[in-house]
This record gives structure tokens, sequence and C-alpha cells, in this order.
């Protein structure tokens, strides 16, 4: 019988830690996504005017290799984003960056090695780059200038690509972050004026019928998302993805650590924290409400799904503490894939990167690891946060049937790694774990330090990525700093 793993051993190790170009930050990384003939994991890294393709590497002096570098000559050019796609025709392997300039997004072909084509719309710079899990075609970007604009690559709408544009009752700032929903009718969007939206993505049915009904391949314009609030979080939110119809998002500053600072008095040692929440009544799955909510003044969040009266309409699930992240656009990554433990992941400004499995906090502890207690004080709704369900032995005992809409089911059956599909998981009260407080932050269950003496000091974390295997991790961020993880197979 082959060895039981150790909680540590899920958690990828650091290979290396070193710098793709000298004092320049790095900001986005990405691996691509689709299936290739030598099943080979390949990334793509964005820093200012420069992208790289590599490939990583075991066993070897360098734990990675350039394949093709492009090279901007012009000081104006600056990429902060990238999405991969592929070639509508070719299906040949595409990257798409932006930053914020040029305004427009860019079409890099990989096997040239050239840009071969620019998306030319948004009138402010471009924040961050989302492709459809429905299409390679579909490409959503969030712009700072309060829109998300939906673009297809097919030559069928080379007329016009922006296909649809979210705005008008959305964001009033810069928006900084758009996601689909894995099932790609919904899409997440989240910027600097605090607020969170859910919007409906429209299908390329109802956009043919509206240029047909035009008669003009003008862009849809949707005007009211399905959800939207400013309470959710304190600040501006820089990161907002679904963990199936659940959310998880962080802001760079905390409602303890607002609440200080508009009085004077911030401190450096309140934490920051990442949340896990619900939309109430929202399932992907069902169609969208016929009517989106109109904005009612003095109200701060709006919905179009079924939820009690005089509440919210949103529920705090989790929350994860994250250390030292006050800084504008660092972002958290989450891992989950069919047949995968998820995981999540975020790197900090103190070199340091906190993993927290997800499927642990399902299954429970091991009643040899010591409980967390929950802080005292911290019962029930919390005053300028969101809603908070009272603290009870059996709330929100596990977090599987949570991501799937059900109630806690009182059953001792089954120990053991559960079967996310099923509705009938339950463990012994001994290997819960205690997530009834939704404002207890949630220490990472992993922490790693990079350390390295290629440059001075700490260097903090912009972006991470798995590769679509779960094997390889990368994380950028400054002074041309990239990490480098990897674990085995038989982990994943």
């Amino acid at each position: 019988m082959a060895p039981t793993a150790s909680p540590k051993d899920h958690f990828p190790s650091l290979v290396s830690c070193t710098k793709v170009t000298d004092e320049k930050d790095l900001y986005d990384v990405k691996f691509y996504p689709y299936p290739t003939g030598d099943d080979d994991s390949i990334f793509a890294v964005a820093g200012a005017n420069d992208l790289y393709v590599c490939r990583p590497r075991l066993d070897v002096e360098s734990t990675f290799e350039v394949l093709r570098w492009f090279k901007s000559d012009s000081d104006k050019q600056d990429f902060n984003s990238i999405a991969w796609s592929r070639d509508p025709v070719t299906r040949k392997p595409i990257i798409c960056a932006a930053g914020a300039t040029p305004k427009e997004i860019q079409i890099f072909d990989i096997e040239k090695g050239e840009r071969v084509r620019s998306l030319i719309g948004h009138g402010n710079a471009v924040n961050d780059l989302a492709v459809s899990p429905l299409s390679s075609t579909l490409l959503a970007s969030a712009s700072s200038d309060y829109t998300v604009r939906l673009w297809n690559l097919d030559p069928e709408y080379e007329d016009q690509p922006c296909v649809a544009v979210f705005a008008g009752e959305g964001h009033r700032q810069h928006v900084l972050s758009c996601h689909f929903h894995p099932n790609g009718k919904w899409m997440l969007t989240a910027g600097l004026d605090q607020a969170v939206c859910l919007w409906a993505v429209p299908s390329m049915q109802e956009i043919k019928e509206y240029r047909k009904r035009e008669g003009h391949p003008r862009p849809l314009i949707v005007y009211y998302p399905h959800f939207q609030s400013t309470e959710v979080h304190a600040n501006y939110i820089d990161t907002a993805v679904f963990f199936g119809d659940l959310i998880i998002s962080r802001a760079a500053i905390d409602q303890q650590a607002y609440t200080a600072a508009k009085g004077g008095k911030a401190s450096k040692a309140v934490p920051t924290e990442i949340l896990m929440w619900k939309i109430d009544g929202f399932d992907s799955n069902d169609e969208p409400p016929t009517e989106p909510p109109i904005p009612v003044p003095g109200k701060w969040t709006r919905s179009s799904f079924p939820h009690k009266s005089g509440s919210l309409g949103f529920q705090r699930c989790l929350t994860f503490d994250m250390p030292d992240t006050t800084r504008f656009y660092l972002r958290l990554s989450l891992l989950h894939q069919p047949n995968m433990r998820p995981i999540l992941v975020m790197g900090n400004e103190q070199t340091k990167f906190h993993f927290w499995d997800l499927q642990k906090l399902e299954e429970g502890y091991d009643p040899n690891e010591l409980p967390i207690k929950r802080p005292a004080g911290k019962k029930g709704k919390k005053k300028g946060g969101a809603a908070s369900a009272p603290v009870s032995e059996g709330n929100l005992d596990r977090l599987g049937e949570l991501r799937r809409g059900e109630s806690v089911a009182g059953s001792d059956a089954g120990v053991g790694t559960p079967d996310l599909s099923s509705t009938s998981v339950s463990f012994p009260p001994d290997r819960k774990y205690d997530l009834g407080d939704s404002f207890m932050a949630l220490k990472a269950h992993h922490s790693v330090e990079a350390q390295t003496t290629i440059t001075k000091g700490h260097f903090a974390t912009a972006q991470i990525a798995w590769s679509p295997d779960g094997t390889w991790m990368v994380a950028v961020g400054d002074r041309g700093m990239l990490s480098i993880f990897h674990r085995d197979k038989s982990v994943v």
C-alpha cells in the first residue's frame, strides 16, 4: 500500500526564486490552459513593455527557459494583464496583452513571434483580461474607463469585435478585475469604487439578434448588473473570483484597518483579509432574472435574486487571514479544477506565500491537530461588514455543503475524501472544523518564505498562476522576481 500523503505534501515546494529582468516589476502570469501535443506546461509573463513565454524545467541548471520574448522599443508600452487564447482559424496559441498604455488590447502570435492585431475601444487603461470558458474567441477586458467590454476574436466580427459593453449602473470608478463563472453565463467584476458586480453574460445568439435588429454591428449595452454591492469590502477590490457559486475576493485593507484609518489611528498590525461569501438565491444554472435591480438612493446593495426582506442579500461565509497585503494590485490565486484539491494561495509584501487547502476545510481537521479558538466577542453581525449568522454548533460545519447551497446535515456517516458531487457527505464531530464564525480569520494551512540573495530585502507578489495539471505554480512580482513551485502529480 502506498504511503498516505501528509497535509503539507499537497502543497507545492519552492524550486527557485530568480530574476527575469533587472529592476522591472512583473505584473501578471498565466499558464496556457489548452491541451498541448507534448503535455508541456507553458506560461507567459507580463512586465512593463515586455512579454515572456516560458517553460518550467526540473532537474536542470535553470528552472525555466524563455521560448519567446516580445520586447517593445517604446517606453509608452505598459503591460499589466495577459490572457491566453487560440487563433479562431488556425487554433494556434495567441496571447492577449494590455495595460495602462496604449489604451488597447494587443494580440501576439506565439509561433510567428509578432503582434498580429489590436483591439481598440477602451477610453482608459485596461486592468484585467479574462477568456470565456465557453469559447476561446470570447475575451473580457476590465478598464479604468468604468466599463467592461466583451470581444469576439472570430473573423465574423472583424468589422466590430467589441460585441457587448457592461456599463451604466455598474461601476463608478476604475474596474480592476473581471472573472467568468465556469459555465460562462455569468461574470464578476470589482473595482476602485469598492463595488462587486455580477453580470449576466449575453449569449452570442442574443448578440446576433441584437445586431440584426439594429441593422448595425454596434455592441450590445448591458446597463444593469443582477447584483451590485459596496458593502462586502471596505476598500477597493482588486480580485473577485468564483469558487463554484461562492465568491472569493479581497480588498487591499480590511474593515478594522479602514475604520482605524478614518479615525487617524491606522495600525500596520491589523491584518488584511480574504473573504469567501455568497449571493443569496444565486444559482448559476438558473436563467437570469428577467429584471435586474434598479438603483435606489441610500441603498448600497441591490440584488435581483430571492432573499429575505431586510437582509443585505449576501452572506459572509469565511475569512482568511492575509497579513502584509495592503498594497494596491496584489492578487490571490485559486486552483479549482476537476479531480484536484482546491487550493487558495496568495503572496504578500514580506516575500511569503500563504496556502489554504479548501478541501481540508470541508473534511475537517485531524483530531491530532490543535483546534483554532474563536476570538472573544465575535458573534452575530459585525458593524460595517457583511451579515453573519449567529454562531451555533451546526452552523457551516462543512464547506462542501455551503458551496452546493445545502443545509447542514446531521448524519455522522463517512470519513475520508468527500465526493463533492454528493449531497450526503458528513463527518464525525471530532473532525469538524469550526466554520461557525464567519469573522474568525483562518490562518494559512501552509506558508513558505522565498529567500534569495538576488535582490535586497523583500519583494511583493503581484500574481500567481497554476499549470492546468496542478503540478506547477509560478508567482511574479517586484523587481522582475519570478518564483517557481512544483509538486508531484501523485498528490494533486
